[in-house]
């Protein structure tokens, strides 16, 4: 019996004050927050989608940027460029004059050495660029 008289008793429970509407305070400001930042990054993401969107270009666009950014001292590449660019803007109206440049500009083709574009074949594709262009 020496050994029960050394037990100590139970204590009993412990009570904490908490409050359930201090709970459903802290739980809605959470939900709230949470809420909150799921708005914002959808917001988000949907600018920047639409930002990416417009910055594709259509073939069309490409070509003319390209046609714009032709270099007329690197003779086989300028000729080249307009050739295959040249060919995916023009109409059935300007097919024919179009036609007549790369007839005049096939000289400059399928050579190893070429000279230099003449001024009056730069001419004639500044002024052909000009009206695909519009």
């Amino acid at each position: 019996m020496d050994e029960l008289a050394k037990l100590k008793d139970i204590k009993p429970p412990v009570n904490i004050d908490t409050h359930l509407q201090e709970l459903a305070i802290y739980a809605g400001a959470g939900f709230g927050l949470l809420l909150l930042a799921i708005a914002v990054v959808l917001i988000y993401l949907l600018i920047f989608k639409k930002r990416r969107r417009r910055k594709r270009l259509s073939p069309q666009e490409l070509a003319l940027k390209a046609l714009k950014e032709l270099d007329y001292s690197n003779t086989k590449d300028a000729v080249y460029n307009f050739s295959v660019n040249a060919q995916k803007l023009v109409n059935s109206e300007q097919q024919v004059e179009l036609q007549e440049i790369l007839k005049s500009l096939e000289k400059y083709k399928y050579k190893k050495e070429v000279a230099n574009l003449e001024p009056k074949d730069i001419d004639r594709m500044k002024k052909m660029v000009e009206k695909l262009r519009a």
